[in-house]
């Protein structure tokens, strides 16, 4: 991690700083004051034409005139000056910069012009930077703070990056309030130079972020951003919401694999595949992050649930259910145990459900310590805890019976939590709170206090115990690699090159698919009708007829197929049939199959990423059932696997009606195939394999169509 740029910008020990002045409403003023009162330990050199003094600190005519090229320089100037500036730094010796000025790519064509001989200079100078277009950047632990939000609180363990500078430098108050501390935050601009996977990079690395959340509109480099994340999410859990994906964006595709593999789709599989645990919206990055980036990781998937009231116990066992997680009913032996702390009408199986009993020693202290101890429990979610805040809202009514302040009241219920908030670090298991009360209560400022995570609503605590099984479920995979793909084989080379030249049919296709060891059915070309009869007696009836140009793509839809022909009579009426529609093209006779299940798989490209193999049921009602899962390829054995079951159908390929499993190893080798391919041959934008007929457990390709 030494020659990451963010490393240094992180840690300067000294920042010089363009765009601040005395007046305290501009922006650069206020991030400088920011920086400066938020206890920034090294020098700070302000730059203004005028003023000899800014906020206190000596300042600069000219950038030329400091004393010394600073660590770090910060520019929150006019756009025109940007470009000049940078080569002042450059020319002082400065290497590390932070472009929070605005007005380049984002604006458009003379903007993207601008942006690009802004990074010309950087180079030249060997200057690193962030942004442009950003808001700066935090770190808690120095503590360094060059954003328009006031640092609040320090030493947290939450990094987060992001390509909204808003969810940086404008939430300060809103995590206050939530109890959560970043380490270290990003926010990365237009990403000329500097980007959001060098953050990830830089975060995987860092001393003090245990987790890492992510705000992602877009990625450029997605084969970088696989390596990268990967890697980290088998060391810190990396949760992260991708708004860029609506179907106002996808992209429609020739054929059904490419129609499907949209950008949503595809960034669902982009996370999948790298580890990564993707959210629906900005709280889930703060919150679920928090949980992961403060509490010792799940070691199994059962769920003790703790609560004062049915409602939100039974809302937590249904979210966690959903999440994959299991809630067992506890053993007689443990229900015993917990059974010793409740009222006589209190439910003791799991969840536990004291029913607004209001021995609050009961809930935060007795039977939290059975369920961390025992070894049926993984993980704990405790719903109901409070104190002051439930005090405070009762004394109004209180008061009208009985002489007591308000003060000595919420004295009185003040509760102790000390062995409670111990317990996740002592059991090593994670503890979630789910709570209708915030900072206002006693207990749950004690929990922000000691960093564990609190959820307003029931199922959001049982969503983050979710990610934490996520994280598990990732960090359990096994360790391979896809296979290097080699070079294609000689006979795939001349297929692919003659069909380029003439256009892919189906029966170049699946001459293709056999080189990559792709199982077809028996079929062979033919042109007039005595050929195709005579293909029809070696292949063996039942057959099937369509016509095979590369024209064509659904040929169904044309009437251009015709199946289960059972003899030469049926076999010559096809012929003709697609004969009065199409008398040039070749024909394809093929052998019948006969199977129980049909399925799809392909590959499809999207610019700046891998191609994309795609796996899923198939048939004429392949979109409209739109089941299939995604991974980039190259992939690796257990990626393939992960395809397979990832499917919501996954069912019918077990044992189902009578009907024996699918070869799930067949599929594997033709999910990986199609991988391969797709490295092989740029050039082949999509393959569409639909159907995949399974006969006898063996899954067949009937169609296949190739565009180039």
């Amino acid at each position: 991690m030494a020659d990451n740029p963010i490393r240094q910008l992180m840690n300067p020990s000294s920042i010089a700083f363009v765009g601040a002045s005395n007046r305290f409403t501009s922006m650069g003023t206020i991030q400088c004051m920011n920086l400066i009162a938020g206890g920034y330990p090294g020098e700070v050199l302000p730059v203004h034409p005028k003023e000899s003094t800014v906020l206190g600190k000596k300042a600069y005519r000219n950038i030329a005139d400091l004393p010394y090229a600073p660590e770090l320089a910060v520019l929150v100037v006019p756009t025109r000056l940007v470009l000049d500036m940078v080569e002042d730094f450059g020319r002082l010796g400065t290497r590390s910069m932070v472009i929070v000025t605005g007005g380049f790519r984002e604006t458009g064509d003379q903007g993207r012009g601008m942006e690009k001989t802004l990074v010309e200079r950087a180079r030249h100078y060997g200057i690193r930077f962030l942004g442009p277009n950003c808001l700066g950047i935090v770190n808690t632990h120095l503590p360094l703070n060059i954003t328009v939000g006031p640092m609040q609180d320090h030493n947290g363990s939450l990094g987060l990056a992001s390509q909204s500078g808003t969810y940086v430098a404008q939430v300060v108050s809103y995590l206050h309030r939530s109890g959560i501390v970043l380490s270290k935050a990003v926010s990365v601009g237009n990403e000329a130079d500097i980007n959001l996977i060098d953050c990830i990079e830089y975060l995987g690395e860092d001393e003090h972020t245990r987790a890492i959340g992510l705000y992602i509109e877009g990625i450029r480099d997605a084969a970088r951003f696989l390596d990268v994340a990967s890697k980290v999410s088998r060391i810190k859990p990396i949760v992260a919401q991708y708004v860029g994906g609506t179907e106002a964006g996808a992209r429609s595709g020739s054929s059904h694999t490419g129609a499907m593999a949209g950008p949503s789709r595809l960034y669902e599989a982009l996370f999948e595949q790298a580890g990564i645990i993707g959210v629906e919206s900005i709280e889930d990055v703060y919150k679920t992050g928090w949980a992961l980036a403060t509490q010792p990781p799940l070691r199994g998937k059962r769920v003790a649930i703790l609560t004062n009231s049915g409602g939100p116990g039974t809302g937590i066992a249904h979210t966690c259910n959903r999440g994959g997680l299991e809630v067992p009913e506890f053993s007689r032996e443990m229900q015993e145990k917990v059974s010793a702390f409740l009222p006589g009408h209190a439910s003791a199986r799991n969840p536990v459900d004291l029913t607004f009993h209001t021995d609050m020693k009961a809930l935060t202290e007795e039977i939290p310590r059975v369920l961390f101890s025992s070894d049926e429990v993984d993980g704990v979610i405790i719903h109901g805890i409070m104190d002051t805040a439930f005090m405070e809202l009762l004394h109004p009514v209180l008061e009208k019976f009985a002489k007591i302040t308000k003060e000595d009241l919420i004295k009185m219920a003040s509760i102790s939590m000390d062995a409670l908030v111990s317990m996740p670090e002592r059991f090593g298991k994670p503890l979630l709170i789910s709570s209708f009360f915030g900072k206002e209560d006693h207990c749950i400022q004690t929990f922000h206090e000691r960093h564990i995570p609190t959820f307003d609503a029931p199922e959001k605590a049982g969503r983050a115990m979710g990610a934490l099984f996520r994280h598990l479920q990732f960090r359990s995979r096994p360790m391979e690699k896809a296979e290097d793909p080699g070079s294609p084989p000689a006979e795939a080379l001349r297929i692919v090159e003659h069909a380029s030249q003439i256009g892919f049919d189906e029966f170049s296709a699946k001459r293709l698919l056999k080189v990559y060891g792709i199982p077809t059915p028996r079929e062979a070309l033919s042109h007039t009708l005595e050929e195709t009869l005579l293909k029809a007696r070696e292949i063996g009836y039942p057959v099937v007829l369509k016509a095979c140009s590369p024209t064509v793509a659904h040929k169904t839809e044309l009437g251009f197929v015709h199946l289960n022909l059972k003899d030469e009579a049926g076999l010559e009426a096809a012929y003709r049939s697609i004969r009065g529609k199409d008398g040039d093209s070749p024909l394809l006779v093929a052998q019948m199959l006969k199977g129980d299940r049909e399925l799809m798989a392909g590959i499809t490209r999207h610019p700046g990423f891998p191609p994309c193999v795609v796996f899923g049921l198939g048939g004429v009602l392949t979109e409209a059932l739109d089941d299939i899962t995604l991974r980039l390829a190259p992939l690796a054995p257990h990626e393939a696997s992960e395809m397979v079951d990832g499917i919501s159908s996954r069912r019918i390929l077990g044992h189902y009606r009578g009907m024996p499993p699918v070869d799930r190893a067949a599929l594997n080798t033709i999910l990986m195939a199609l991988g391969r391919i797709s490295i092989h041959f740029p050039h082949i934008r999509e393959i569409d394999l639909n159907p995949m007929i399974v006969v006898n457990g063996k899954p067949f390709v009937a169609d296949a169509l190739v565009i180039v």
